[in-house]
């Protein structure tokens, strides 16, 4: 099997690669099946080099194209699974949106929400020149005003109003924490060794209620932020949905805390509250909640076979190095709300 990455789509011969996800580095899966010159001459031009973004649900390529001698560049993305359409209409309503609250969004220059060109919808918009905010996590000089960036940009997002929404794109409703507790135990209950740790946890979830409704991201962590071209741009909007907007705060800071540390978090959630002009009164609860039942996804057997396949020969590092810590990282954020032991939370 041979694989294709930052190479030339004219040659004969691939060189196997890897791509990054959230920090993960994933095996490249073969794109035989889909037609990239159909994609990119809708996008004016010939492809000339293709790289493999990653994803687990969709895929998501950058995209070099001749246009009459020039070469541009282009993320494509490619919706999968029986709710492909509405996932796309769903990221494409979000964008257009972005710019009327204050929001970058990048450039969408191509819509085939029907799969004419590769079988599946697909969204193309101009390379966003920059990098995750994850990587300015790292950084002991840029950590605070990153977590203060994502905290702005947040609120923001949070500040659409849910009118300029259609109601068949944006699933949910008031009771948003009543389903994710509903998920907590479905999921903990395919997990009997910690069936009772988890269950006892969503016994005490259950006075969990939302202040308001508003669009949620639903994943917001660093890794879906981009900071480029002058300023902070939100990516991945396929799972955006209407809830709790704690939930999304809640949940990055989760992958705050783990990149940078605590205080980065804080920071994070003042610059949030600050600006939504909200009371985190019962944030570290909602925190449980999120990391309780991202915790349980991970754990799922299925979810293993998916990451194995995604990373290949590489799994064993990203279970050790990510994989492994970071459960554990989400296990003491939940498990010790159930025992009433606290570490220092925003």
């Amino acid at each position: 099997m041979e694989w294709r990455i930052a190479g030339s789509l004219t040659s004969k011969r691939f060189r196997s690669g890897s791509a990054r996800w959230q920090g993960f580095l994933f095996r490249i899966h073969p794109v035989e099946n889909v037609d990239f010159s159909a994609i990119a001459s809708a996008l004016g031009g010939r492809p000339v080099r293709l790289s493999k973004l990653g994803g687990l649900a969709n895929e998501s390529y950058r995209v070099e194209v001749d246009v009459a001698g020039r070469i541009e560049k282009f993320a494509v993305k490619l919706y999968e699974g029986s709710d492909s359409k509405l996932k796309a209409e769903r990221e494409l309503t979000v964008f257009k949106l972005m710019p009327k609250y204050g929001l970058r969004a990048p450039s969408v220059v191509l819509a085939d929400l029907e799969g004419r060109l590769a079988g599946k919808p697909v969204l193309a918009w101009r390379w966003v020149e920059g990098t995750a905010v994850e990587k300015a996590l790292e950084s002991a000089r840029s950590r605070y005003a990153a977590a203060r960036a994502m905290g702005a940009a947040l609120s923001r997002l949070h500040s659409i109003r849910t009118g300029d929404l259609e109601p068949r794109l944006f699933a949910g409703k008031e009771g948003f924490w009543e389903e994710e507790v509903s998920s907590i135990r479905l999921f903990a209950k395919l997990h009997s060794p910690i069936e009772q740790a988890f269950s006892e946890l969503a016994g005490k979830l259950g006075s969990l209620k939302s202040d308001r409704v508003a669009l949620i991201h639903g994943d917001y962590n660093p890794g879906n932020i981009i900071v480029g071209d002058g300023g902070i741009y939100v990516m991945d909007f396929e799972g955006a949905r209407l809830g709790d907007p704690m939930y999304d705060v809640a949940y990055a800071c989760i992958f705050i805390a783990f990149k940078a540390g605590w205080k980065a978090a804080k920071e994070f959630v003042h610059e949030y509250c600050k600006l939504a002009r909200v009371d985190p009164c019962g944030l570290n609860l909602k925190m449980a909640a999120a990391a309780a039942k991202l915790y349980l996804i991970l754990s799922y057997r299925g979810m293993e076979s998916i990451l194995r396949e995604k990373t290949g020969v590489l799994y064993p590092a990203v279970k050790f190095l990510f994989l492994k810590p970071f459960k554990q990282h989400l296990k003491t954020i939940s498990l010790e709300r159930s025992t009433g032991r606290r570490r220092e939370r925003p």
